[in-house]
């Protein structure tokens, strides 16, 4: 993508569609999330929140509370509307604002979730050790990464490096998670036709705004945009790259 280009914009368009902002489905992440020991009285803490789907399914799945924290005006907007339309209004705490600047309360939370937000604190590793301290005993942390083996072709790497994406191994992922004082219980790895459904809503959602207004010029510069997409997706990230959801606890 251009510097030029308004990535923020973008996005807000492509995840038009989606329930959770991830390439895994409803019922992965609730199984994860069950795993948690959440309860009615339990606190959770969603980084990097979007559009508040992940949040509500916790609340009405465990009656839990959550306080959510993105700095997209458009996505806490809809988070709210979604919390008001479902009548869980009163179990959740929305604020609009950089999730890096946002003060961590320690020893708060019974989980936290980081799904593919970590680049908000710098990359995987910042990510965890800020977000360990805010656990209580025995909480947890829901935190999606890629990750991918061996030498990626050449040709990708250059497209990654383009972008200042960097992916690890799940190996040094592990080794991560240790030296930040957690543990992985489980991890989830999305299917193939997860990250097709992930990859492919965004696309159509390029492609409908721009024949809804077929004259805006920067909706020719995204749909541009989401045809690289296209091809970095399907001749590299599809066939190379892994999406891991791990259930993580803090080591006490």
């Amino acid at each position: 993508m251009s510097e030029q280009l308004d990535s923020a914009a973008y996005y807000h368009i492509a995840y038009d569609a989606h329930t959770i902002m991830n390439p895994l489905g409803d019922e992965r992440f609730l199984f994860l999330a069950e795993q948690c020991g959440l309860t009615s009285s339990s606190r959770v803490l969603d980084i990097g929140s979007g559009n508040g789907w992940s949040s509500l399914l916790l609340c009405r799945r465990f009656g839990c509370c959550s306080v959510q924290v993105d700095v997209s005006s458009q996505w806490t907007a809809r988070a709210r509307a979604l919390f008001e339309r479902e009548q869980c209004a009163d179990r959740t705490e929305i604020h609009c604002m950089d999730a890096a600047a946002f003060h961590l309360e320690q020893d708060a939370f019974d989980l936290v979730l980081c799904l593919g937000t970590a680049p908000v604190y710098g990359g995987f590793a910042p990510a965890l050790s800020a977000l360990q301290p805010v656990l209580r005993e025995g909480g947890c942390i829901i935190v999606g990464e890629p990750s991918a083996e061996g030498p990626l072709p050449r040709r990708y790497r250059e497209y990654l490096d383009e972008f200042g994406w960097e992916i690890f191994d799940a190996k040094t992922l592990l080794r991560i998670i240790d030296d930040c004082g957690l543990e992985a219980l489980m991890t989830l790895r999305s299917t193939r036709d997860e990250w097709d459904r992930y990859m492919g809503l965004q696309w159509k959602a390029i492609s409908d705004r721009r024949h809804a207004v077929p004259g805006d010029a920067q909706l020719r510069e995204f749909a541009e945009w989401a045809r690289d997409e296209q091809e970095a997706y399907l001749r590299f990230q599809r066939h190379w790259v892994d999406w891991n959801v791990f259930l993580l606890r803090a080591l006490r």
